[in-house]
């Protein structure tokens, strides 16, 4: 659906979103996505950097690496899944939003007799052995 990018700059927050599909976004997710991020400010990890940062050492299985190393946290509501993502060294944070009924359509269907069908390709009849 999109994603809320935020930098700790001096002594405030920037935010900014990052828009995904237009069409999946109704005042509804924007209401709850708000909510959700004023709940974070007020009593939680976007309270302030040091807030960030102590909720990221205070959660050392939630540290992933990757070109930088951050820390990913997720939250469930009844229709959307937003995915957190912590970057401490650099002050900045990400939450991407997604509508849990729309993340399996439009999956490709696995081929599950595709490595089965390479190995029946490549036996020819070689003939007998003597």
């Amino acid at each position: 659906m999109g994603c809320l990018r935020g930098a700790f700059d001096g002594g405030g927050l920037t935010t900014d979103w990052l828009e995904g599909n237009k069409l999946l976004q109704s005042p509804a997710f924007d209401a709850e996505l708000w909510n959700l991020f004023e709940m974070l400010q007020r009593s939680g990890p976007l309270e302030n950097f040091q807030s960030m940062l102590q909720f990221c050492l205070a959660h050392p299985q939630a540290r992933m690496y990757d070109r930088r190393t951050f820390y990913a946290f997720r939250i469930d509501t009844q229709r959307y899944r937003y995915h957190l993502r912590f970057f401490p060294q650099k002050k900045k944070f990400y939450i991407f939003c997604y509508q849990k009924d729309r993340m399996r359509e439009d999956l490709p269907t696995p081929d599950f007799n595709y490595a089965y069908r390479k190995r029946a390709k490549k036996k020819k009849n070689r003939g007998e052995r003597a």
